[in-house]
């Protein structure tokens, strides 16, 4: 016996609410039957299990019409309230309007993800939906699985080298390097030569404290080494640095083009070839077909992929 809060629920079947509601808006078992589509026989059969059900007769023949008895009047009020609420709430699809949204969007991002599109994801989210507050998490490939685990996060944007099936993946754009320096303190010529990359002194990002990146490895099989002098995983740091020093930075293209490092850096393609990136969008599966999911999603895709195109057109630009 399958029961809830002491009620048996195992003779409750929603087509017999539906039944119900027929017999009472057609007082037929015919008219009621055509109604619903069903034969009269079936119909016969969900009124007798309601009477079983409700323990009452609720309808009873008088000439062609089948009269309600007080029980099925007085059940008939809540009987459309919950047909109601199931037809309104529960089975229609659900949508979401960002203007009348009151929670929190918790968006992870990487120290990239967040520089770049930081403020942009602020300005468009709070403008679509003004009650609503945001929350950028610091994530990486180290702690961005376990933040989903969580809960903590509604969708993260960053590269990601390894991610669970339960985890979307959705690329948003191949992200490439490039080279940035105070061009007015070395006057180099451009694009930077391999001399001058290899004999200037260089920063680079890191998060782990290493002074290696890949790009090392690229050059040691060249018989090649360039000069790290410094390792930063301060983003504002490399800032202050690069202006006014023989220093040059390596780091993802549309972080060197953002308005972030204003215009008196140079950018410059480096003179050997350093691997590209992806840049996604990660969600759970689960999430996928959730209204208000959706939406954060098609937004983020949108607002991202337009900011790129943006820099990459030169809307914020470097000296040369």
């Amino acid at each position: 016996m399958t029961t809830i809060s002491g009620i048996n629920w195992k003779g409750v079947d929603l087509n017999l609410l539906l039944s119900f509601k027929a017999l009472m808006d057609k007082r037929s078992v015919t008219y009621a039957a055509e109604q619903l589509h069903l034969g009269q026989s079936a119909m016969s059969y969900n009124l007798n299990r309601l009477r079983t059900l409700f323990n009452d007769p609720l309808f009873e023949r008088q000439g062609n019409t089948m009269v309600p008895t007080r029980r099925a009047l007085e059940l008939l009020s809540p009987i459309e309230q919950v047909l109601n609420v199931i037809g309104t709430e529960i089975l229609t699809p659900a949508t979401f309007e960002p203007r009348q949204y009151q929670g929190a969007f918790h968006i992870g991002l990487s120290d990239y993800a967040e520089l770049v599109f930081g403020p942009l994801l602020f300005d468009a989210i709070t403008g679509a939906a003004p009650d609503a507050q945001l929350v950028f998490h610091a994530i990486d490939d180290s702690n961005c699985q376990s933040a989903f685990d969580a809960g903590t996060l509604d969708i993260a944007i960053g590269s990601f080298s390894t991610l669970p099936d339960q985890l979307s993946h959705q690329p948003l754009y191949r992200e490439r390097h490039m080279c940035l320096f105070d061009n007015t303190t070395m006057n180099y010529g451009l694009p930077l030569s391999l001399k001058n990359y290899l004999n200037t002194p260089q920063a680079i990002i890191t998060s782990s404290g290493g002074l290696s990146t890949p790009v090392d490895a690229t050059l040691a099989t060249k018989g090649m080494q360039r000069q790290v002098q410094l390792g930063s995983s301060r983003f504002l740091t490399l800032k202050h640095l690069l202006h006014g020093r023989n220093l040059l930075c390596v780091m993802a293209e549309l972080v060197c083009r953002s308005p972030f490092f204003g215009e008196s850096l140079s950018i410059s393609e480096p003179p050997i070839a350093i691997g590209d990136f992806d840049i996604e969008l990660v969600q759970k599966r689960s999430d996928e077909s959730h209204p208000r999911m959706g939406w954060l999603s098609d937004t983020l895709t949108q607002l991202i992929v337009e900011h790129r195109q943006q820099l990459l057109n030169g809307e914020f630009e470097h000296k040369n």
